[in-house]
């Protein structure tokens, strides 16, 4: 928690600023490393970071506040955790010297790693040869191995050699680091009911935890909660439900749409000669890990009444399915979901998508896949999928492009969920006021 938000934080953001004490035998305008000295630079770049918050669906927790107006009034470590491993890499593509942007992209790549649930050995090893190298280049780009920068050479750069090692012998930080720990007190602490001897108390509720805690390890069936449906919700299985709101009739669709629906189902071999597609939307459908994906269908009604929205529509596509207009790795836009009974009168649920292109080779390989760029191709281009090839819910921020390259068409690039988010840990999505279930179907909001 505190080395890899706030301390990596207290170190990189000074370095960038310019705003490191430079001794009087250093100048500062060697630091060519310092791309965001400018007062002017900076004040833009805070303005893009705040910008960047209705792009991050709200399953990612509090997004990164201006960090040109907050950066010293108690930015938390989980802003400084998106800020830097999720937005930084983007928005200094175009400000940054590419031999210092592809030295953060190590990193961004080697943290990331560390934050999974579960790391594959082949990863965990790529891993921790970036972070290595990453912490030699430091010293190489900034300190130079020079007496008056010593300073520059904090404990949190070392530390970054043993990151990987410690999670070999220790297992993944989300298991044991202060996010796990803070979050095990404050429910300890919310489940005591009287002030009188609180020690006592918090002690036998830690100890009646840990009992549970490994009769669900030993009986796992102890374990299953029964699952719980807002009014209206379809559960569909393997952890996908289906949640309103949704139409009162069907309702004939777009002619792109349409195509794309005719090309899903031949692909199927269901034939659909002279039909004219007609389908009863629906507004959102919650994932596997708790996430809930919604819909331009009604994120854009709220968008067009100037409502605060953190769009959660974007979502990363995993499909085993062969088509045409969509592969594996696929982000797209959600414009709605909707269910058809097939000819066999199997139910299937299905999503309509606006696919974005495919990542730029050229930024996906020099950032070392840390950046993923695309460009959005939803008036062009539909595609349907079963639902169940979404696996996740991603923020798409638009890309600042580099000088010269203005003339490319407006792009976006990827932030998706870091794994070590556990503000989740023991609950889903939430559902906030304008997710509240009217009289009407077709009244509720997303």
């Amino acid at each position: 928690m505190h080395h890899i938000s706030l301390n990596l934080g207290d170190l990189l953001i000074p370095l960038l600023r310019g705003s490191f004490r430079c001794d009087r035998t250093d100048d500062v305008n060697l630091w060519d490393w310092a791309c965001l000295r400018p007062e002017d630079t900076w004040r833009a770049h805070g303005d893009l970071v705040a910008a960047a918050g209705c792009c991050l669906p709200t399953s990612f927790g509090c997004f990164p506040r201006n960090p040109a107006e907050k950066i010293n009034s108690g930015y938390k470590a989980w802003e400084y955790q998106y800020y830097l491993f999720g937005l930084l890499p983007g928005l200094l593509w175009p400000l940054w010297n590419p031999v210092y942007h592809k030295h953060f992209c190590k990193l961004v790549s080697g943290v990331r790693t560390a934050l999974l649930l579960v790391i594959p050995a082949d990863e965990r090893r790529i891993a921790h040869t970036r972070l290595l190298e990453y912490v030699h280049e430091f010293e190489t780009l900034y300190y130079q191995r020079r007496v008056d920068r010593m300073h520059f050479v904090r404990q949190s750069i070392h530390a970054l050699v043993h990151l990987i090692p410690e999670q070999r012998r220790v297992g993944p930080g989300a298991l044991h680091s202060q996010w796990t720990m803070e979050n095990y007190i404050g429910n300890l602490t919310r489940e005591i009911g009287s002030d009188k001897e609180p020690y006592a108390n918090l002690a036998e509720r830690a100890t009646r935890r840990a009992c549970v805690n490994v009769l669900k390890a030993m009986f796992p069936c102890f374990s299953e909660d029964e699952e719980s449906l807002p009014r209206g919700g379809i559960c569909l299985g393997d952890g996908y439900a289906l949640l309103r709101a949704s139409d009162r009739v069907a309702r004939p669709v777009a002619h792109l749409d349409a195509d794309a629906l005719v090309e899903y189902l031949t692909s199927l071999g269901v034939a659909v000669a002279d039909w004219i597609p007609a389908v009863w939307k629906w507004a959102r459908l919650r994932l596997p890990n708790g996430q809930i994906a919604r819909t331009l269908w009604k994120e854009g009604e709220r968008e067009r009444a100037s409502n605060n929205v953190r769009r959660a529509r974007m979502v990363k596509v995993c499909t085993t399915i062969c088509l045409v207009t969509l592969r594996d790795g696929t982000f797209a836009e959600v414009q709605y979901f909707f269910r058809l009974r097939l000819p066999d009168d199997e139910v299937c649920t299905l999503a309509m998508l606006a696919p974005f292109s495919p990542p730029d080779p050229a930024i996906f390989a020099e950032t070392l896949g840390v950046l993923t760029v695309c460009h959005y191709e939803g008036d062009m281009r539909r595609a349907v999928v079963n639902v169940k090839d979404i696996v996740g819910v991603v923020g798409m921020v638009p890309f600042p492009e580099r000088p010269g390259n203005e003339d490319q068409p407006a792009r976006h690039f990827v932030v998706e969920k870091l794994s070590i988010d556990n503000s989740w840990i023991g609950r889903g999505d939430c559902l906030d006021e304008r997710d509240g279930y009217g009289d009407e179907e077709g009244e509720e909001g997303n």
